[in-house]
């Protein structure tokens, strides 16, 4: 999900031993983060070379590739569903609390920038007051994350992970992410790697939760109402 913490989370695994970050997508702006099999063959001639240097000593011990983490806001389908499986990719779906990513859309909209994938924000909407401007988070960008949330619980092989435990314990969950992707890791390569993604840090957004009680009761409902078409669906892991 977008403001869930994965610019955090992929900087984390990306510091693990052997791993690396890389880009799936041919470009952003308003597009739909999509899978690029262009992009996904070039970063498997990539690992390819790279266990090859390796396996001849030209890389040493310590650069031994491993694999790499790519972030998406991608939502459930089934041409993506076929490059997964043809790629042996492993899927981690990050979520948070509904209501506190209402508002650090809000504060991205007005301090970061307008462009995203999930509405068309425009800059006088930068003038307009909470209510309405949540108004219009609700009605025009939550949809895009029920289709999110829904379509990837109906995906059985993947690793759901909560903003709220990664802020919890950091290091528990890229044990679990480790253990689920296949990633050979010590509890002390783990310590290491947030070390390190701590000390690069250089955009920090509010590492906190509980942040969703600015959102007005009105636009709240309007998230509610939407969650009420879906009666057997289990949404508490968002907050509802």
């Amino acid at each position: 999900m977008p403001k869930s913490g994965s610019t955090y989370l992929s900087a984390l695994i990306a510091r693990l031993p052997g791993m690396r970050k890389a880009i799936l997508v041919p470009g952003f702006d308003r597009r739909e983060q999509e899978l690029s099999e262009k992009r996904l063959d070039e970063e498997a001639y990539k690992e390819g070379l790279m266990r090859y240097l390796w396996r001849t000593g030209q890389l040493s011990d310590p650069q031994r590739p491993v694999g790499y983490v790519s972030q998406m806001h991608l939502r459930n389908s089934l041409p993506t569903r076929m490059l997964i499986e043809r790629h042996d990719l492993r899927v981690v779906v990050q979520i948070r609390n509904i209501f506190d990513i209402m508002v650090s859309i809000r504060d991205h909209l007005l301090n970061e920038s307008l462009i995203s994938s999930g509405a068309y924000a425009t800059e006088e909407m930068k003038g307009w007051p909470d209510d309405r401007l949540f108004g219009f988070i609700a009605d025009m960008v939550m949809p895009w994350y029920f289709n999110f949330y829904l379509g990837w619980l109906e995906y059985p092989d993947r690793l759901t992970i909560s903003y709220e435990a990664l802020l919890k314990d950091r290091a528990d969950t890229l044990r679990t992410i480790a253990s689920y992707a296949g990633i050979p890791v010590s509890d002390a390569e783990i310590l290491a790697a947030i070390e390190k993604t701590e000390a690069a840090r250089t955009r920090k957004n509010a590492a906190v939760t509980g942040r969703g009680i600015a959102v007005p009761e009105s636009a709240k409902q309007r998230v509610w109402d939407f969650a009420a078409y879906y009666p057997h669906v289990d949404f508490s892991p968002l907050g509802l």
